[in-house]
């Protein structure tokens, strides 16, 4: 019984010992983790294609895809894409144009006095072939000027702090009221750019509205007041800081419309932009198509350097079926595709 038992006991190690020896050599076949950790990285690196460059060709694709998947819409996106094709445009803008004019309110606004969805609303009019002299035009044009510097308005009231900043009603003026200061207010546009911040939507929707004003109407005397309460802002030095940067690339936007373009601030603004652009072609903290949107209406070198610079990311980012974007697929294939037919536009001999 003893031997018997001895038998096993020696059995039982000699399975154990082969066990740890098939082990320890497994470890030395397979490095660990931390082996790999330490392995250098050009031996771990898979070999990678480099990136296609843009060319012409390529951009043309890109640009033919987006307008097949845009033409496919009835909606105000869709008529952009198909005005230029001529594809039933006319027909399309003149049921989108009434569908338009049918919502507007008795007081000339849009979604209940909503400032920024009526600057958006004024300025799909003036795309859809809506002249400025027109009284749904008209109409507009008064709300968003009643809306001046009414409470609730950016720079409306004082606090020590907006009074040392410089940004209270004893400073500027001349800013439309989206709604009373004890409404807190939140902004989402159509190129995805999305702001929480009570302060920020505030004055974002102020410049929203005075750039439809201004293409509806550039030589209008009510526009001087909300121009100069723009220009007089200490934004344009900083990326950033007291100022968010979607608010800084909003104040640029609308400066563009104001004679040409041709202010110090709007200098001083695209210099600020242009330092805050990164290696990838994009800005921190401010949605990406809003800037390229932006871009595209200021007439300036600067803003054709940054928008070059741009042009990889967009063909690097684009959908398979044409698009880009996710929840505002629409708005940005289109901003995509102006950006994209700009650039080929530039590489024309004689390009601008």
């Amino acid at each position: 019984m003893k031997k018997r038992a001895a038998k096993a006991k020696v059995k039982k190690a000699t399975k154990a010992k082969g066990k740890t020896a098939r082990r320890a050599k497994a470890k030395k076949a397979k490095p660990t983790r931390s082996a790999k950790a330490r392995t250098p990285a050009a031996k771990r690196a898979r070999p990678t294609q480099a990136a296609e460059p843009p060319t012409p060709r390529r951009m043309q694709n890109a640009i033919d895809a987006a307008r097949e998947w845009l033409g496919e819409r009835r909606d105000y996106f869709g008529y952009l894409a198909r005005r230029d094709a001529t594809r039933g445009a006319p027909e399309l803008s003149r049921h989108l144009r009434g569908d338009l004019m049918a919502k507007q309110g008795p007081d000339g606004s849009w979604n209940d006095g909503d400032l920024a969805a009526s600057a958006e609303a004024l300025w799909r009019l003036l795309d859809l072939g809506l002249g400025s002299d027109s009284l749904a035009v008209s109409r507009a044009l008064d709300w968003l000027y009643a809306r001046r510097d009414v409470e609730g308005a950016y720079g409306s009231g004082c606090t020590p702090a907006r009074h040392e900043q410089r940004t209270c009603e004893h400073f500027i003026s001349g800013f439309f009221s989206p709604g009373p200061s004890d409404e807190p207010q939140e902004i989402t546009l159509s190129n995805g750019q999305a702001v929480t911040s009570d302060i920020s939507a505030r004055l974002l929707a102020s410049v929203r509205g005075l750039r439809s004003a201004l293409r509806a109407s550039p030589l209008d005397p009510r526009a001087n007041a909300s121009i100069s309460g723009l220009r007089g802002l200490p934004l344009y030095l900083e990326y950033g800081g007291t100022f968010t940067p979607p608010v800084l690339v909003g104040a640029l936007q609308a400066l563009a419309w104001f004679q040409g373009g041709h202010t110090s601030e709007l200098k001083a603004g695209l210099e600020t932009l242009a330092a805050a652009q990164d290696k990838d072609g994009v800005w921190p903290n401010v949605e990406f198509f809003f800037v390229l949107e932006t871009l595209l209406e200021v007439d300036h070198p600067l803003a054709q350097r940054m928008r070059q610079r741009l042009i990889p990311r967009l063909l690097e980012t684009q959908h398979k079926y044409g698009a880009w974007g996710r929840r505002h697929l629409a708005a940005q294939t289109w901003i995509a595709v102006q950006a994209l037919e700009r650039a080929l536009d530039e590489l024309r001999p004689g390009g601008r």
